[in-house]
């Protein structure tokens, strides 16, 4: 079995801060410090008395309010150092969290479910806070007191201490036992957690297929069934935790038991004083109680270690490659996209693409067609960086895009998709994602070329108007405008568009083409085509089969040929 990696990144996080942890360590032993010096102060005053000996009861209290101050100050300052510690590691580790999740290769979001990628984000992280913000301090301090307590009861009567260590094996082998089997169904519940948020997100993503199919029982009961598994693993954790209370407390009782009667005999032999027996009593609470919690508490700790575990397997996620190729201004060349040999496969020995080699002028308008499965939408993913060939090289301009800044390649591509994705936001800054800087006449005008800018002009907000979740506010062509507004907004030389009109009615689809057109020129565009009549007059078309091409020319070329164009062409019924 392969051995888990541990969260290097998230200690390296803590370790930047390590200053304000050892501060903390500083103050938690000054606070137990002056606990054992201020109780040892009362046993040596009872001593005295009992003694019939005279106390100096003014610089007793003096002494006493002494040690009292420096506690609640070593406890204020522990508190501050501990809170900077925790609160700084974890907006550092969140940062570097949140920076990741967008230099993450695409394929990572193909592997993982959106659902476990959210819950890393959301519930792992809470979990890793809690760590930081609650269980370090804790274990940091109760570790402490149990050493300064310690020592003092071996100068107090050292075989104290040993009637004490005597006890400790078997409540590690207790919490340890504890902690492999919450430890265990810890990882399972965080499985299950994502489970549950990924059928709630499908419910919610499809609640318009759902409900036109009839489908909201069978769901419902995808979920019901997620949730019993949930909560029947939580019960099983539930029930372990109580029994793991109940020993602790027991585990607990039995030193304080143990001692008691232990020291009774130690004074009435006069082995200890009654002053010496009063500041044990008054100590051994405190030493029992973090003597007992450490490794209980160190149960929760691991608790939260699985969640923070999970969130570096996202941190430990392969990155998008990137070159260091970044232009400063147009590019020149005769050809702008260029496939020579170009294989590759989402998985193992499944292949897509298969050694295709094709060549795209600048300024000329080429088109992908074929059956579905052929690898049209795959070649789009590459062109735009998502995926890198498993074979042969892909060139943009020239130059290998292994060889691009992919920020920079992307700057030069505008998408235009069947698929339209609209953020939860205005009209206005779902247009301006194509350039945040850019001015509220660029907008306006990008809307205009789009065909959208008058029915924007209609609505009560007009671009201040939200669009709703995915653009769900608009209609199908709306969201598709605004999309080519983007692209004109965003102005790159190279065009991809996805069949934008597949989806949209006649009089829609019109309107549409006429932006597309004027989004084409002087432009280098290369279509995904579903419906062969959209792209009769492009320069060069491409027919896709299995992966590689089987035909390519122009629209009378193909035709002229009579061959799998052709016949595709017949099967839409077009003249």
């Amino acid at each position: 079995m392969k051995k888990a990696k541990p969260p290097n990144i998230f200690i390296k996080c803590a370790w930047r801060y390590s200053p304000f942890f050892v501060l903390e360590t500083v103050f938690s032993w000054i606070l137990a410090r002056a606990v054992v010096e201020g109780n040892r102060l009362i046993g040596t005053a009872v001593d005295s008395l009992f003694a019939g000996e005279t106390v100096a009861y003014t610089a007793f209290l003096a002494i006493l309010l002494l040690f009292t101050a420096a506690g609640f100050a070593a406890a204020f300052l522990k508190s501050v150092c501990a809170s900077l510690f925790g609160i700084k590691t974890q907006t550092l580790y969140k940062n570097l969290v949140a920076e990741k999740l967008y230099r993450l290769e695409y394929r990572y979001f193909d592997d993982n479910g959106s659902a476990a990628v959210i819950n890393k984000m959301n519930g792992d992280i809470a979990e890793a806070d809690a760590l930081l913000g609650e269980n370090v301090p804790l274990l940091c301090a109760e570790t402490v007191e149990v050493l300064t307590y310690a020592v003092f009861v071996a100068q107090t009567n050292w075989k104290l201490l040993l009637v004490m260590c005597l006890l400790y094996p078997l409540v590690l082998w207790i919490s340890e036992c504890v902690v492999r089997k919450i430890t265990s169904l810890k990882k399972v519940f965080r499985q299950k957690s994502d489970r549950i948020t990924e059928i709630a997100q499908d419910c919610m993503s499809g609640i318009l297929v759902l409900r036109s199919f009839g489908a909201e029982r069978h769901f419902g009961e995808k979920l019901s069934r997620a949730a019993d598994e949930l909560v029947e693993n939580e019960e099983k954790r539930t029930r372990i935790s109580n029994n793991a209370i109940l020993i602790r407390r027991i585990l607990g009782w039995m030193p304080n038991i143990v001692c008691a009667v232990y020291a009774y005999v130690l004074v009435s032999r006069g082995d200890i004083s009654l002053g010496g027996l009063l500041t044990f009593i008054l100590i051994l609470g405190r030493f029992v109680d973090a003597f007992v919690a450490l490794p209980f508490d160190l149960v929760e700790a691991r608790e939260h270690w699985v969640c923070v575990r999970r969130v570096e397997e996202l941190l430990r996620g392969r990155e998008e490659e990137s070159g260091n190729y970044r232009p400063q201004g147009p590019v020149s060349g005769e050809t702008a996209i260029a496939f020579e040999g170009v294989s590759f496969c989402y998985a193992e020995q499944v292949p897509v693409l298969q050694e295709l080699s094709f060549q795209i002028p600048v300024g000329s308008t080429v088109a992908f067609v074929g059956e579905s499965g052929g690898g049209k939408s795959t070649i789009f993913r590459i062109l735009c960086g998502f995926y890198r060939p498993v074979g042969g090289k892909y060139l943009l301009y020239g130059r290998d895009f292994h060889t691009w800044d992919t920020e920079a390649a992307r700057e030069r591509i505008a998408l235009v998709s069947q698929n339209v994705f609209l953020f939860p936001d205005t009209i206005r800054a779902n247009v301006a994602y194509a350039d945040t800087g850019a001015s509220e006449e660029d907008i306006i005008q990008a809307c205009k070329n789009a065909s959208i800018h008058d029915f924007i002009m209609s609505l009560p907000n007009q671009y201040d108007t939200q669009v709703g979740e995915r653009g769900i506010l608009l209609s199908g062509g709306e969201r598709q405008r605004i999309s080519i507004a983007r692209a004109f907004l965003k102005n790159a030389p190279i065009l991809l568009m996805d069949e934008p009109t597949s989806a949209v009615d006649l009089d829609t689809e019109k309107v549409i083409q006429k932006a597309m057109e004027r989004l084409a020129r002087g432009r280098t565009c290369v279509i995904i085509a579903h419906r062969l009549s959209t792209v009769r007059y492009a320069d060069e078309i491409f027919v896709l089969r299995d992966g590689a091409v089987v035909e390519s020319g122009n629209h009378e070329t193909l035709m002229g040929q009579k061959g799998v164009y052709a016949a595709m062409y017949g099967r839409e019924g077009i003249r």
